[in-house]
């Protein structure tokens, strides 16, 4: 007698496609599409969503993203804590420029946390906890998301000796110690927590009673675009990256899982960046 051939031994990478999207959006369909999203009708909440979308993308663009933005914010802060001393250079303080990807950091948090939060609350009646946001399973999601980071730690190992690449990363590259580094990416990992909030839980709770699982193609749209003027394999990850995060943030009801693999990636690229350069515990 022989033995059954299991399905992934048959055709692995339709194997893969259906474990990864076809069975997540069937489950999605059936229980996200709903004919109303919080108080208002899933047509609505899809235009509600979709224009907070944009107007954040161009306010992220024109305003967070702008020098005069991020430097206006490291001088008021300085100002404000009395530091300001002429020694430390052009622009009066020591850490300028820690302060100056502080407000960046900042931005974010009122493009992707504060203002999508209040036009979920308003417009829509949902809560912070209605946009996925909950703990609750995520232990249980970890197996997956360290799958999906295995083959990103490999792309990074072999990244790290491309000039591009060290170009780009360390992206705080003016740390003046570690006490300053650690700060950083303290900071650095809260904003991929307002990232995540965005793409995966605003944008996907307010699209998907309308558009069900497809909900994750739309908000990868704009995620590929922030990555423009990275380099080019992390450009195209990107579109990758935000299907498959967008389908199990949908299937899991929580950003979590997200957060954790996005932290992970950014750190380990950071770090992956600085050992190449000898400044790992080497500062200026």
């Amino acid at each position: 007698m022989s033995t059954p051939v299991r399905p992934w031994q048959q055709a692995p990478i339709a194997w893969v496609l259906r474990a990864v999207f076809t069975d997540p959006w069937a489950r999605i369909d059936a229980r996200e599409r709903t004919e109303r999203c919080g108080h208002v009708s899933a047509r609505t909440a899809t235009l509600i969503t979709g224009i907070t979308m944009a107007l954040m993308m161009v306010l992220l663009r024109f305003g967070v993203m702008d020098h005069e933005f991020q430097r206006d914010f490291a001088r008021g802060v300085a100002f404000v804590g009395g530091k300001i001393d002429p020694s430390w250079g052009a622009f009066g303080h020591k850490y300028y420029r820690l302060l100056s990807n502080v407000g960046w950091v900042v931005g974010c948090f009122g493009c992707y946390v504060a203002i999508p939060t209040l036009v979920a609350r308003f417009g829509m009646g949902l809560s912070p906890l209605d946009c996925y946001i909950s703990p609750r399973g995520y232990a249980k999601q970890l197996p997956k998301y360290a799958a999906l980071f295995l083959p990103v730690a490999v792309a990074v190992g072999l990244a790290v000796r491309d000039p591009e690449f060290l170009y780009q990363y360390p992206f705080y590259q003016d740390a003046l110690g570690p006490l300053d580094q650690i700060s950083w990416e303290l900071a650095y990992a809260f904003q991929f927590f307002c990232l995540e909030f965005f793409f995966r839980g605003f944008a996907l709770r307010g699209l998907s009673p309308e558009l069900g699982a497809m909900a994750a193609v739309v908000s990868m749209l704009p995620y590929c675009m922030i990555h423009f003027g990275k380099p080019l394999p992390e450009c195209l990850g990107s579109i990758v990256a935000g299907l498959v995060l967008g389908t199990l943030a949908l299937d899991t009801r929580s950003i979590w899982g997200g957060v954790t693999i996005h932290v992970a990636v950014a750190w380990s690229m950071d770090l992956a960046a600085l050992a190449h350069k000898h400044q790992l515990l080497n500062f200026q």
